[in-house]
């Protein structure tokens, strides 16, 4: 799994965009609600497969590490 984290490192910093920091679902919650938000929805790398990537014909496929967080304020 470290190989593929180190791609998505590299592809996202060739289209110009950096990732900065990862967090653990805990954390993030936490984060979330000290900054006085609701996690409203949370797709793990499965149900973003499932939504997007599931119909296709070729290889893509949703990485295991990605998580979707949509949250909501108070």
């Amino acid at each position: 799994m470290s190989n593929r984290v180190e791609n998505i490192v590299k592809m996202t910093s060739a289209s110009g965009e950096s990732i900065k920091s990862r967090f653990t679902n805990n954390g993030i919650q936490s984060m979330l609600e000290e900054s006085g938000l609701l996690i409203y929805e949370s797709l793990t790398s499965n149900a973003i497969h499932g939504l997007f990537f599931s119909c296709r014909s070729d290889y893509l496929c949703a990485f295991e590490t990605v998580h979707f967080i949509h949250a909501v304020k108070r």
